[in-house]
């Protein structure tokens, strides 16, 4: 439950193979189990989530999550072992609003045409490269390149000159001026000491893109819009891995003439059409075995449904029955306080 003005009582963490998509398994946690600290649910449901796959006999060699710090804390000091990468989005947002911020100063607006083409250059030096010095050496080309200096030298690095062919006549965009404002800016921005200690990070160039897509299946299942008890939001969550997995490899549709069919989208947020193959209609036979194993249940339990209902050992609401940190006063004691609240701010009002 997000409801505006508070923060997120539920954390559903999910791990995804690779590869194939397929969802391992999702753990949710409610913030009543971390003190209700919502920042240090991240790093309890990825600890809980690799020690249970690990006593299932899962390894991992690489681990994917999003840029976030105190994650890559935990996965250095807990689980030195497994790499761990972020999602190569991430780095590019964040280079483009940098390079955005600085474009915006009147002296160093000419860096703002440049912003698409030095963020594809991040990413496709980080698909390129496999260590960290490779990744510097093409990276630092974009300085040169952005003021129409294709070859080099640099004494740190074995690469000197652009990977581009031949460059065209026609151009709509101009060069940058060498030591201009706009320059020195993106200097210190392809330079900064914090931006290459994480190029480990990216050097495999993974992308966490299909969680995205498993998320809105989640708002599907389990709204942010309605409140729910941890037994049912678990038993939510569990159900959209189920359906994940099931529709993950549904094939394309085809016309007639064997072409793939598409369907158009628009992305409010950038502004732009998309277009998206047409998969199959959905379809559900696990639903029945499910439902069949509900009713069994229920016939072959003999305590029954009017017993009191008892808290599972791990329940949350074992340690709080309220998410607030202020423990809340009865509801006599509300009205008491407002109605004087009331009468006080009668009482002053100017009558003349």
């Amino acid at each position: 439950m997000d409801s505006p003005g508070h923060t997120a009582q539920y954390c559903s963490y999910t791990f995804m193979e690779y590869d194939t998509k397929t969802i391992l398994h999702i753990i949710t946690m409610d913030k009543r189990v971390t003190e209700k600290k919502k920042a240090h649910i991240r790093e309890s449901l990825l600890c809980s989530g690799l020690a249970i796959s690990s006593g299932q006999g899962t390894s991992y060699c690489e681990v994917v999550t999003d840029a976030h710090v105190q994650v890559a804390s935990v996965m250095k000091k807990d689980f030195p072992d497994i790499r761990h990468s972020f999602d190569i989005w991430h780095g590019t947002k964040n280079l483009g609003k940098k390079i955005i911020k600085a474009g915006q100063q009147k002296s160093q607006k000419a860096i703002l045409s440049w912003t698409k083409d030095v963020v594809n250059h991040y990413l496709y030096t980080a698909s390129i490269s496999s260590t960290k010095e490779e990744f510097v050496g093409n990276w630092i080309g974009i300085l040169h390149h952005t003021v129409n200096v294709h070859t080099w030298v640099l004494p740190y690095s074995d690469i000197n000159e652009c990977n581009h062919g031949p460059l065209t006549e026609e151009r709509t965009k101009g060069w940058l001026e060498k030591d201009s404002p706009a320059h020195v800016a993106l200097r210190e921005i392809v330079l900064d000491k914090r931006l290459q200690n994480n190029v480990p990070y990216y050097l495999n160039c993974r992308s966490t893109a299909e969680l995205e897509n498993f998320q809105n299946v989640v708002n599907a299942y389990a709204s942010k819009h309605h409140s729910y008890n941890p037994p049912l939001y678990r038993c939510r969550n569990r159900l959209v891995a189920l359906d994940y997995n099931h529709h993950i490899n549904r094939n394309v549709l085809v016309k007639k003439d064997g072409a793939t069919q598409y369907q158009r989208s628009y992305n409010k947020k950038s502004g732009r059409w998309a277009v998206h193959p047409v998969k199959e209609k959905q379809n559900f036979p696990y639903i029945p075995s499910l439902q069949e194993k509900i009713l069994l249940s229920r016939v072959t339990d003999e305590v029954g449904m009017n017993q009191p209902v008892v808290l599972e050992v791990d329940d949350p609401r074992r340690l709080s029955s309220h998410l607030t940190p202020v423990p809340p006063l009865s509801l006599n004691s509300l009205l008491s306080s407002r109605s004087e609240g009331f009468y006080n701010k009668k009482e002053t009002i100017d009558m003349s």
